[in-house]
């Protein structure tokens, strides 16, 4: 049986939680002056690469109007090794640029295994891009550092993502354009 006395201690409880809840401040959001809410300041940096090794790569994490005079569209082709230098994969694609934007698709290789792949990416300052291919039927996402000074060929590292949300892989990659374009 409920008494009088329980009723009052809940009755109680509830005005308090009120009073709780009506006292506390309500959250103002401030926007700094100049903020840039674009999408062209929304590019993520591998947190894995330090200052130092954007330097020697070429790029930082942020387009530049300077990368949008630098064609990179084309027939490409990645080897993908792991820690231990051991092949992993090749994926050949068919890359396409608007400004600093990159995307395409083509075949990801392993072994006699062939699976339909889609990339997309941005070009960064400097020498710098960072490519995202996705295998669409196992689904892996191969996130790419990749520095490219000439135009034609690329280095960089590579981390690979798989949908059960395993510890990501980390590697090398390397590739080249197979319509290798030339300055005249």
């Amino acid at each position: 049986m409920i008494n009088s006395r329980n009723i009052l201690l809940m009755l109680v409880a509830i005005a308090c939680i009120m009073v709780g809840a009506l006292a506390a401040p309500t959250p103002r959001v401030i926007e700094p002056d100049g903020m840039d809410l674009s999408l062209d300041g929304m590019q993520i940096s591998d947190p894995e690469h330090t200052a130092e090794y954007m330097e020697m790569t070429g790029g930082t994490a942020k387009p530049g109007l300077q990368t949008y005079g630098r064609n990179l569209a084309g027939n490409w082709s990645f080897e993908l090794k792991n820690m231990k230098s051991f092949p992993i994969g090749d994926i050949e694609l068919r890359l396409y640029q608007s400004e600093a934007a990159l995307f395409g698709t083509g075949i990801f290789k392993q072994g006699l295994n062939r699976q339909i792949a889609t990339a997309e990416g941005s070009l960064l300052e400097g020498n710098a891009m960072i490519l995202n291919v996705v295998s669409l039927d196992n689904v892996f996402l191969y996130r790419m550092t990749l520095n490219s000074a000439d135009g034609n060929s690329t280095s960089g590292a590579f981390t690979l993502y798989s949908p059960a949300g395993e510890a990501p892989a980390k590697g090398t990659v390397s590739g080249g354009r197979s319509d290798v374009r030339r300055i005249s």
